[in-house]
């Protein structure tokens, strides 16, 4: 009995673990975390339809900080957009903190209170952000969330591979 209690304990220790990690990760954390399992088993987007697996995102210090720059801009100006503080753009945002890439993008979703399931949910319903999201092209990624006084911002930073 003492022999099964204990395999019993040992099974169910990675999953708390897990559990337990999932819930104390940062919410740009659980952003990626949740970006790569979408990326993982495919998604139907609106517009496109099946999307293909793609490959996890590797997470990258320079796309944070460059999804850092505008969820900052967002936050403080209630403004849902790609341009930036005096109008910079992703491309040039992203260049600025050190990602050398072909291709990058940027999503943006603006909320109350914090709830990194509703950005998911809004961006996998929205046919531009959902296949942006799934494109197999970008292999980098970071993201920020911030709380503004106008509001709390998630951006996230797509790149292809950094050349």
């Amino acid at each position: 009995m003492v022999k099964r209690a204990l395999l019993l304990v040992a099974a169910l220790t990675p999953l708390l673990t897990t559990s337990v990690t999932q819930a104390q990760a940062t919410p740009e954390a659980q952003l990626l975390v949740r970006l790569n399992a979408v990326r993982a088993q495919g998604v139907s987007c609106p517009g496109s339809g099946r999307r293909p697996v793609a490959g996890a995102l590797q997470a990258s210090a320079p796309h944070a900080q460059a999804a850092r720059l505008q969820a900052g801009y967002m936050g403080s100006s209630g403004r849902i957009t790609h341009s930036g503080q005096n109008g910079s753009t992703p491309r040039i945002r992203a260049a600025s903190t050190g990602v050398s890439a072909t291709s990058v993008t940027e999503i943006v979703y603006m909320g109350t209170g914090l709830n990194t399931e509703a950005a998911m949910r809004w961006w996998l319903s929205s046919p531009v952000h959902c296949y942006w999201m799934t494109e197999r092209r970008y292999t980098h990624a970071g993201a920020s969330v911030v709380r503004g006084s106008r509001g709390t911002a998630y951006v996230i930073v797509l790149s292809s591979q950094p050349r």
